[in-house]
């Protein structure tokens, strides 16, 4: 096996020249847009909605963070080139909820690569998502002895470190102020390259040992029963719904169903779905040059009856009135 340095040297010639980048973010498809991640992202609060996003491609290593106002669902693949691994980096305490578990920041997690990206994370958070190529992530677990690292450990998909986080979490807060303050050092080879050298054996040896890694993770039994009405849902945003018409199609009580939604995204069932139909008003009008339509046309493809309340609500979300979005699409 060649020395770990000249291999690293190889893994980073990958890497861009415009490796940094950094974006600002007030509509929730354009940020979907820029995460690797193939996603659907639904924002779970009628108010307006920033982000603050930083990236790092280091080729064989990319680094991504999102510093996020509200909380938000995010669902569907990740990036099958590499390995995926979440954590939030300032949460203030808040938790989130992965694959219908709960996390919070002593916690890595999504990196089973079987799995579908689904997590509910909370606004007001920091996060990092950090993409390691899977060939890379062999080479540094077998040059460190790290063999309990294993297809096994990836498939686990969370791992508790509450020990053995602050060290990697302080590594990454200083490489997300260096993105943040658009630093010329991170368009540097070498200097790229000595992230490349850092990073990865703090990261490799700040997992815990499998052995020791005992995991008590919350699990969302309702979990199944929201996604199935969350699909429902969008499947019938042009009809009138009610709680009942949600129960009875999915055979269920709506005190279960609302115990669901406040346990998974924190508000009740009706209250989602309107978010859901907002966004579909939202998404129409923005893009309204391809397919001219009226204000009234669009809110009552989404169930809206009431102008009055649409623009109160829409205003709310998205910071300016329906008819603002559609002048500017046109």
């Amino acid at each position: 096996m060649k020395p770990l340095k000249s291999r690293m040297a190889e893994f980073s010639n990958n890497a861009a020249s415009n490796a940094a980048k950094y974006y600002q973010f007030k509509d929730v498809d354009e940020l979907a847009f820029f995460l690797p991640e193939d996603v659907r992202l639904t924002p779970l609060a009628c108010e307006p909605f920033k982000c603050e996003s930083a990236a790092l491609d280091l080729g064989a290593v990319q680094f991504n963070f999102n510093d996020v106002n509200r909380s938000l669902h995010a669902f569907g693949d990740k990036q099958t080139e590499f390995l995926t691994f979440v954590m939030i980096l300032k949460g203030s305490g808040q938790q989130g909820i992965e694959n219908s578990r709960l996390v919070t920041e002593d916690y890595l997690f999504g990196f089973d690569p079987e799995r579908e990206a689904d997590l509910v994370f909370p606004g007001g958070c920091l996060y990092c998502a950090v993409y390691i190529r899977p060939d890379i992530f062999e080479v540094y677990t077998q040059a460190l002895n790290r063999l309990d690292l294993d297809a096994k450990f990836l498939a686990s998909n969370y791992v508790y470190m509450p020990e053995s986080f602050p060290s990697l979490r302080g590594y990454l807060e200083k490489l997300y102020e260096l993105l943040i303050q658009r630093s010329p050092l991170l368009q540097k080879p070498v200097f790229q390259q000595i992230v490349l050298a850092d990073f990865l054996p703090l990261f490799i040896t700040a997992l815990p040992s499998q052995r020791e890694n005992k995991l008590a993770i919350k699990f969302f039994r309702r979990s199944r029963l929201v996604k199935q009405a969350d699909e429902y849902m969008r499947s019938h945003l042009d009809q009138p719904l009610t709680l009942t018409d949600l129960c009875t199609a999915l055979g269920t009580s709506s005190r279960a169903l609302c115990y669901g939604f406040q346990e998974i995204f924190g508000m009740s069932p009706m209250a989602y779905l309107k978010t859901l139909r907002l966004q579909g008003v939202f998404r129409v009008l923005r893009t309204a040059q391809s397919s001219p339509k009226t204000v009234t046309e669009v809110a009552t493809q989404f169930g809206f009856y009431h102008l009055g309340f649409l623009a109160r609500d829409y205003k709310q979300m998205f910071g300016e009135l329906p008819s603002a979005t559609l002048k500017r699409s046109q």
